[in-house]
């Protein structure tokens, strides 16, 4: 008991410190088989939305996300990742009618989970779809913002960033 006090005591500091790392890296292939890795896009700007087919307000938003797409597409330091919680096959029957101008993750439940969900009071992790994320050069979460609205959002945190 003497020695456990101090370990619990070390362990929910180290604990602390971690949940307050709003770093997330992740390494996972596009939709077209490209490598994306998050550590790799340090000293860019990074555009993050977690969306599932089937989600009717993820699917209201993506014409208004794919105009921000075009309102930077000649900005090579700002990338649009789209991560979603689908599987490959339904992604593309989607795109195929639906295009979506974000680079694509599909199968990313995973990554959605550990690095963007949130653990409820009874540990059980929850992520509100769609969420948007803006991440700086440096690597940090700087925007976390939920639903349609947030692309407005985005969009005033792009303007800052880039002066």
């Amino acid at each position: 008991m003497k020695f456990l006090l101090p370990s619990l005591a070390v362990f929910l500091l180290a604990l602390s410190a971690y949940s307050q790392q709003v770093q997330p890296v992740f390494a996972a292939a596009d939709i077209n088989g490209n490598h994306i890795d998050l550590a790799a896009l340090r000293g860019k700007i990074v555009v993050v939305n977690l969306w599932f087919v089937g989600c009717p307000n993820c699917m209201d938003e993506i014409g208004p996300l794919n105009q921000l797409v075009d309102e930077y597409k000649d900005k090579k330091d700002v990338v649009f990742l789209g991560l979603a919680a689908s599987p490959k096959p339904v992604i593309e029957k989607f795109l195929s009618k639906n295009p979506f101008n974000y680079t694509i993750v599909p199968n990313a439940q995973m990554i959605i989970l550990t690095k963007f969900g949130t653990p409820d009071k009874n540990g059980e992790i929850n992520v509100p779809f769609p969420m948007h994320y803006v991440i700086d050069r440096t690597g940090k979460i700087i925007t976390k913002t939920q639903g349609t609205k947030g692309v407005d959002t985005v969009r005033t945190e792009l303007k800052r960033q880039l002066g």
